[in-house]
């Protein structure tokens, strides 16, 4: 069984991308379980000062165990002026902290992301994951905004295709 945190990098509740990552959530596979990491905009900003235990704020360290806990992360990247969205980029900055323990080590990354400027969202989130020490994955799923239709067939076959590849590249890290 393979765990994959979908990390929704939308606060908004009908945002298209914590709609994509229900969709996703709804074609996983029998052998894949999923987690629906929302409510970034709860994380506080990233401030090392306050990155110490035990006073660490809980919505911190409940981000980090779900992200430490899965065995690959799908990150659902909204694009803000054409790179990361703030609750996201924060996110995954608490998440590879503190230094030496990031909790997405060695975890395979794959972004799934609905805008105007997809591949530089992409391009953006798999250095940031990669700098934490994640190993990003593709294919991303990437999917033009103004022709986005979550009832598309090749909608679901593009998140299908990059579950797929991340459960595949969870094994190929087991196996290694």
């Amino acid at each position: 069984m393979t765990t994959i945190a979908l990390v929704v990098g939308s606060p908004r509740r009908e945002s298209v991308h914590r709609r994509l990552a229900l969709l996703a959530a709804d074609l996983a596979s029998p052998d894949i379980t999923v987690d629906l990491v929302e409510s970034l905009d709860r994380v506080p900003l990233y401030n090392e000062d306050v990155d110490v235990e035990p006073a660490l704020a809980p919505e911190v360290t409940a981000l980090r165990s779900r992200i430490r806990g899965a065995d690959a992360v799908l990150l659902f990247a909204p694009a803000n002026n054409g790179t990361l969205s703030a609750v996201l980029k924060n996110a995954l900055d608490w998440s590879s902290r503190p230094y030496g323990r990031s909790s997405l080590q060695d975890k395979p990354i794959a972004v799934v992301s609905a805008a105007h400027r997809t591949d530089t969202v992409a391009q953006h989130a798999h250095l940031v994951a990669t700098i934490a020490g994640g190993v990003p994955v593709e294919p991303s799923a990437l999917f033009a905004l103004k022709q986005l239709d979550l009832d598309d067939p090749a909608v679901g076959e593009g998140l299908r295709a990059t579950l797929v590849a991340l459960a595949g590249a969870v094994r190929e890290v087991a196996a290694a």
